[in-house]
This record gives C-alpha cells, sequence and structure tokens, in this order.
C-alpha cells in the first residue's frame, strides 16, 4: 500500500480494490503501491517492467472518495495509450504493451484463473510499462488560467515567480503557454506550485530545461489538435522518469480527464461573455459539491449516484470528442479489445 511517514495507508470501501490486490498478489504479481487512483505492482518474471491498473478511484481536494465513477479507470488508461501511439509516438515515454496484449506479461497462474469478465477488465484497465526514477517536479503546463494558478495570481498577480498582466479573471488565455512546476508530494501531502529555480534546485538545471521546454513542446502540440476538436486544453501536468539509460521519459498518465482541464470551446466563450468559470469534462461537478458539502472537513462526504453517473458521462464524452470515436470502438480497433 501506499506509505505515509511509515504507516500504510488504506482507502475505505469501493476505494479499497482489496479485492484485486489480494487475487493479484495470489497469483505471482507483487503490490508495491496505492496512489490516489492506480494500483502498481511487479513481477518477478520481468524485472524491468511495472504493471499499472487504472481504477474507478476518485479523489479531490487530495481526498480519495469512498466511492467509484463508472469508466474512469478505463477511460484514463484508454487516453494515455491515445496520446502516447497516435500523437506522442515520436517522444520517448514508459509504454511497452496495452490491452489484448497485456496478458503476455501476466503470470501462468493469473491467466489461467480469469473469467472473461476478468479478462476484459485488466486488458481495459491495466499497462505495462518500463521502471524509471521519478523526477521530483511536476511539469504543470498552463494556455489559460484558472485552478491554483487563478488563486496565485490574485495574490501575488504572478504564478510561479511569472509575472502576468493585470484584469485577467478565471478562463482568461494567457499571453503566452507557461511552464509552472510544482513539487511532487507524497501521499497526504499536498503539491506546492514552485519557481523554475526552485525546480532547477531539486532536479538540476540540464532536467530543468528539459522538462521546461518538452513538456510546453508536448501541450501545444496536444492543444492544437484538440481545437479542432472544439476543446480548449486549459492546462495539463506531466510526468517525467529517468530510465535505466539515464533518459528522461515521459511516464504516467498523459493528458487524460484527471490530469487536465478540458473546456469545450463553444462553453467557454459563454462562459467569458458571462463572467463564469467555464464548465470542465472531468470531475469538476465533484469537486464543487464535494466543496458545498464540507468535504474537506468531513473525508466520509459521499457523492449522490446521479453525480456519479453525470461525471461517468463526462469522461466517455471528452474522450469521444477528442478521439472522434466512442470507447468501445477505440477497444476494438486500437487496444485489440473485442468485448
Amino acid at each position: 500500500m501506499a506509505e505515509e511517514k511509515g504507516k500504510k495507508v488504506k482507502y475505505e470501501g469501493a476505494a479499497s480494490y482489496d479485492d484485486i490486490i489480494r487475487r493479484f498478489e495470489a497469483c505471482g504479481l507483487v503490490h508495491v503501491n496505492t496512489g490516489k487512483t492506480r494500483e502498481t505492482f511487479i513481477n518477478p518474471d520481468f524485472p524491468d517492467l511495472l504493471y499499472i491498473l487504472a481504477t474507478d478511484r476518485i479523489s479531490i481536494f487530495d481526498i480519495v472518495l469512498n466511492a467509484r465513477i463508472h469508466m474512469k479507470g478505463a477511460v484514463l488508461t484508454a487516453m494515455t495509450v491515445y496520446w502516447l501511439t497516435n500523437v506522442f509516438h515520436d517522444i520517448p515515454h514508459h509504454l511497452v504493451d496495452y490491452g489484448a496484449n497485456v496478458g503476455a506479461y501476466l503470470p501462468a497462474k493469473l491467466v489461467s484463473s480469469l473469467s472473461d469478465k476478468e479478462r476484459f477488465y485488466i486488458m481495459k484497465h491495466m499497462l505495462v510499462v518500463k521502471k524509471t526514477e521519478v523526477l521530483k517536479v511536476e511539469a504543470i503546463v498552463r494556455g489559460f488560467l484558472t485552478g491554483s494558478g487563478l488563486k496565485d495570481y490574485k495574490k501575488s498577480g504572478m504564478i510561479c515567480g511569472i509575472e502576468l498582466p493585470t484584469g485577467l479573471v478565471d478562463g482568461s488565455r494567457l499571453p503566452d503557454v507557461e511552464f509552472t512546476p510544482s513539487t511532487k508530494a507524497d501521499y497526504g501531502e499536498h503539491d506546492e506550485n514552485i519557481s523554475f529555480d526552485k525546480a532547477i534546485e531539486i532536479i538540476g538545471e540540464g532536467a530543468a530545461i528539459f522538462v521546461r521546454d518538452k513538456s510546453k513542446d508536448l501541450y501545444i502540440r496536444a492543444r492544437d489538435l484538440a481545437k479542432d476538436a472544439g476543446i480548449i486544453i486549459a492546462d495539463t501536468k506531466f510526468e517525467l522518469g529517468v530510465d535505466k539509460n539515464g533518459n528522461i521519459i515521459l511516464i504516467d498518465e498523459v493528458l487524460t480527464p484527471d490530469s487536465s482541464r478540458y473546456w469545450p470551446e463553444e462553453q467557454w466563450l459563454i462562459a467569458m461573455a458571462e463572467g463564469k468559470t467555464p464548465p470542465s469534462l472531468d470531475k469538476q461537478l465533484v469537486r464543487d459539491a464535494g466543496a458545498a458539502a464540507g468535504v474537506k472537513d468531513n473525508h466520509d462526504w459521499i457523492p449522490p449516484i446521479g453525480l456519479l453517473k453525470e461525471t461517468s458521462e463526462r469522461y466517455q464524452q471528452i474522450f469521444k470528442r477528442l478521439v472522434g470515436k466512442p470507447l468501445g470502438q477505440f477497444w476494438r480497433e486500437n487496444m485489440g479489445i473485442m468485448g
């Protein structure tokens, strides 16, 4: 499980995934980490690889709720496959295999024990990736002002030490694409926005310059592609790691609704005209409801079923708009999943 100052962290009820963890471990996989969304395993037969299972867990304000959003993990997995194989195929990254090919990397004992339903679940939720040493800086890139960047701007007129023009509001387009790094906090702690100079202190000047330039390039490529689908990528978070050859490569989820803010362009225009915050195609509905319910003080709050269903529909909607095909079609045509 995830570690918090030497203590084991265990999520409650629907968020625990204890049944899957026990099943995998009994069949030869070793469970090495629980994140806010993902479970990570290793297979002694493939020591250079990690097995990342994207769950349907939902976290808001760094709080993992006792709830699941149907299809969320499948969307995160497929979205990462889409960006890495269809758009960023020329960028060094950690993805080794996915979809129908995952079974070739699993212990024979596990494969032989799976029902068809379980086999398809693994295909839709698991990625096989290279092990890396994760850089302790998260690469956040912003094209629009919102979220924590807006909070910093209201206090100081700057984001991460970058001075911005006066008069900007929630949803304003920034004059330039900005790299605004943050710390990569341990579980239970909050990421903090930092200056580029601080990023240099943490990972070194060469790595910091590489991460800044590469992440801005990736954002611009994604932003321009999304615009053709009528979608604005307001901001996104990339993670990078160092592989066994010393190369910095792209890792973790890529441009998913959990790591990015996606706004329908037509709704962004309306929001700007009305002085409102643009609606996001992600878990913003749950964030807003959780904030209103006082979830920061009451971690036992569980979103209503209708809210979870609507959020699931938003995740699937952004996938279809961006990729140009629904999730089921992408599974068949791009991931080899026929069920």
